[in-house]
């Protein structure tokens, strides 16, 4: 049996960069019987030894072999008919087995390849393409990857513009772009202080894919709502405005704006795809409600030229946000209970676990709603006593997220009923809790008329607060204003008020001499929900801190 080491160094001889291309080939065909895949040590090895641009010119040479004239089947889109040129598939085995693992992924020696990776995507050829998009999918698990992607997006931007002219489906290259743009997304977030370059790049790539959605016709159209979903789901508020400030995102959000419309307003021809673009049209909204909501005022109302369609197309959205909100409400809230059965065996949470599936359009809707709240206050305190104000509009959109608002907390108070206890509301779905406490945070501070029903949140919110790692401090936040606008409408002082919680004597006066005067201020639940926003300890807590302490 030949010594192993021996021929590993014989592999490396052949492909230093003082042997002859023949030599090199040689070398590369090696590789795979004298180097186990796994053995990461004789890999790192081989690497640090071998003359990468011989790998990078066998990579240029296969893609002239696919594009010749002699090689006219190349292109065809039956597998069993295409020709894989032998240059390309050697490069793309070798290259593969690098990048399998991620301490060698990341070798300049092998994400020197990626730009002319991308150009093998683009061939769009069967076996061929598919073979490269496995190997940059692993090289995509590394971030120096994702930052040279992002430093050079242009070849990704011609895979993006060969998806558009291609067949459907020809190579999934939708769902290879879905992978390529999350990662991308993902890194992004992680970044506290990402360069200008690596935000413009990404603008850019998510500008050529959102341009496509805008434009594309029949399935690419839906194939794409997806891939721009799953790019902006790990992206919050803070991520959408640092990218924002550095390069600005109108054009995506015009894009997704307009391509989602086009299928909303087509939902008899599209039913099946109306649910997804909701959920884009949210991811949008929730990111950059600025650039999707715009309210013309009274002036620009009397003048025909001037109304403007995006501000309609940005109402629609709410519109249809506010009444799938509402289905999804009535179609969790007329389900029956769970049998007791059901719940001695699998525990109430996943009893009622289907019950909650009917409804999982409503933290999306929700989240639309509380956006474009959040965007209607600030709106209305830049116009300050302007009376160009389009009240008539403005009022209409309220009274249909005041119907959503109504439904969710009707829905709230069953759910909470049905599980019996937040604990439980919270484990079986967060999302769908922080989003309706996200809606019901900005409109109980909107309008106190729903205070009196809307009571028992009040508690549930206390809970969460304390009992969430993850989700208390934004509940904290959701829920400040309402705090702030019920004492408001008491004339009883804020400040005062946090005071009187601190020292643990509520002295204070609430004047309900107004019809719209909050039926909160001066309830255990208020108080309750106070101490945990503002971070003071109640009575009960502190009694237990202190046996602890004795103890």
């Amino acid at each position: 049996m030949p010594d192993r080491s021996h021929q590993l160094e014989k592999c490396v001889h052949l492909l230093s960069s003082k042997s002859t291309d023949d030599e090199k080939l040689a070398g590369l065909l090696l590789v795979p019987k004298v180097v186990d895949a796994q053995d990461v040590e004789s890999l790192e090895y081989l690497l640090c030894s071998m003359d990468s641009r011989f790998i990078e010119r066998l990579l240029r040479t296969g893609i002239k072999q696919a594009t010749a004239s002699e090689l006219p089947e190349a292109h065809s889109s039956k597998e069993e008919d295409s020709v894989v040129p032998p240059m390309l598939s050697i490069a793309l085995f070798v290259i593969d087995v690098f990048a399998s693992h991620s301490s060698l992924a990341q070798r300049p020696q092998i994400l020197d390849h990626m730009v002319t990776l991308w150009s093998v995507v683009s061939l769009n050829i069967p076996h061929i393409s598919s073979d490269a998009v496995q190997v940059l999918c692993k090289l995509l698990t590394v971030d120096p990857a994702i930052e040279r992607l992002l430093t050079q997006p242009a070849p990704l931007a011609k895979v993006i513009e060969v998806a558009g002219h291609s067949p459907p489906n020809s190579l999934e290259l939708t769902q290879f772009m879905d992978y390529t743009l999350s990662k991308c997304s993902l890194w992004l977030h992680s970044q506290p202080a990402p360069s200008v370059q690596l935000v413009a790049g990404w603008v850019s790539l998510m500008n050529d894919i959102s341009l496509q959605f805008s434009q594309a016709e029949a399935m690419l159209k839906f194939e794409l709502i997806p891939v721009l979903a799953s790019a902006l789901a790990p992206l919050d508020s803070k991520d959408a405005a640092i990218v924002n400030e550095m390069v600005a995102c109108k054009a995506i959000v015009e894009n997704i704006r307009s391509g989602c419309m086009w299928i909303m307003r087509q939902r008899s021809e599209t039913t099946e795809y109306f649910d997804q673009a909701l959920v884009l049209a949210s991811h949008a909204v929730r990111l950059w409600p600025h650039d999707i909501f715009s309210m013309r005022t009274a002036a620009d109302s009397s003048n025909s030229r001037s109304k403007q369609p995006k501000q309609k197309a940005a109402e629609l959205i709410l519109r249809l946000a506010c009444i799938e909100g509402q289905a999804a409400t009535d179609s969790m809230m007329i389900r029956a209970p769970p049998d007791q059965k059901s719940v001695q065996l699998t525990g109430v949470v996943a009893a009622d676990a289907d019950r909650l599936l009917l409804g999982w359009k409503l933290p999306f809707c929700a989240e639309i709603a509380a956006s474009w709240l959040e965007w209607a206050d600030e709106w209305l305190d830049s116009q300050d006593d302007s009376e160009d104000v389009d009240e008539a509009s403005m009022y209409s959109l309220m009274g249909d997220v005041q119907k959503l608002a109504e439904a969710a907390v009707t829905f709230m108070i069953d759910w909470k009923e049905r599980v019996e206890s937040e604990r439980a509301m919270m484990a079986a779905s967060p999302e769908l809790v922080a989003s309706v406490v996200h809606l019901l945070g900005r409109w109980l501070a909107t309008d106190t008329k729903l205070h009196n029903q809307g009571l028992p949140i009040l508690a549930m919110c206390a809970s969460w607060i304390d009992q969430s790692d993850q989700y208390g401090q934004a509940i904290k936040e959701y829920m400040r204003p309402s705090i702030s606008s019920a004492l408001e409408t008491c004339e009883v002082d804020e400040a005062q008020y946090v005071d009187d919680l601190k020292t643990h004597r509520l002295r204070h006066k609430s004047k309900r001499t107004q019809d719209f005067a909050s039926p909160w201020v001066g309830t255990i639940e208020f108080d309750d929900l106070a101490r945990a926003v503002y971070g003071i300890l109640s009575d009960e807590e502190m009694i237990r801190q202190r046996r602890a302490h004795n103890n």
